[in-house]
């Protein structure tokens, strides 16, 4: 688990040899999920909890019974970011069958306190996860209900095409309409009709838990797809950070 964590951790900016040798001797606790089941609750303190296998899905449940979906979380995440120094503010729920690993409370913050690189890298990607965050609620303030759905199968593919888990145009996404409903704000009814209209202009499919693309390009054009929006923020080179001629 170590590895990948550094892997991980790596995107954002390449850890020191101190930093890579201080997490490999970090204890781990293995943790498996059954889908519906809550992985992080609100108020969990971070403890680097890395999703290992499977989908999550980050979520606020309302008052009134509703919620809202914003977030997919993919293998290789780091899943409870918004826990570093407080309490999360929201949930994680396995979206299907999931697998997560972590180390102590108090191995994080020795870990936080003896090395800024690790936690530099830390800020890098809570910057990331908001960065994708602005880019789903522009999705369900200005896209059509067509467009919301194709940005996020587009998402949920490229995702894990990244990570060589999706093969030929195909993937897992265990998610039911009611799923889809909640992370686009439409009524299940509304998500019906928009994915028989992505089956029928051969766009994409969702049939008992793999999503299938036909047209990627047609699908990433409909839902305004920018892969960049997805990527690692990392650490500016000299060049761009220092001005001409410093």
């Amino acid at each position: 688990m170590n590895r990948l964590l550094i892997a991980s951790l790596d995107r954002f900016g390449p850890l020191r040899d101190s930093v890579r040798d201080d997490l490999l001797a970090c204890s781990q606790e293995v943790e498996r999920f059954e889908p519906g089941q809550v992985i992080a609750p609100v108020g969990a303190r971070s403890r680097l909890r890395l999703l290992a296998r499977g989908l999550a899905v980050k979520q606020l449940e309302l008052a009134d019974g509703g919620r809202q979906i914003f977030g997919v979380a993919t293998p290789g995440d780091l899943i409870d970011l918004g826990g570093l120094y407080v309490g999360l503010d929201h949930e994680v729920r396995a979206l299907g069958v999931c697998e997560t690993r972590m180390t102590t409370a108090h191995e994080l913050r020795t870990l936080l306190r003896a090395h800024p690189n690790l936690l530099a890298a830390l800020c890098r990607a809570v910057l990331t996860e908001a960065q994708q965050q602005r880019n789903w609620m522009v999705g369900l303030g200005r896209r059509t209900a067509a467009a919301r759905a194709a940005n996020l199968f587009c998402e949920v593919y490229w995702r894990q095409s990244v990570l060589r888990l999706a093969g030929e145009r195909k993937c897992d996404f265990p998610a039911v309409q009611a799923d889809i409903a909640d992370a686009l704000g439409l009524s299940v009814v509304h998500v019906h009709r928009v994915l028989r209209g992505l089956r029928d202009e051969g766009l994409a499919t969702l049939r008992n838990g793999v999503l299938s693309i036909g047209d990627w390009e047609g699908l990433a054009r409909l839902g305004g797809f920018d892969p960049e929006r997805l990527k690692p923020q990392q650490e500016p080179s000299d060049s761009v950070s220092r001005p001409s001629g410093a």
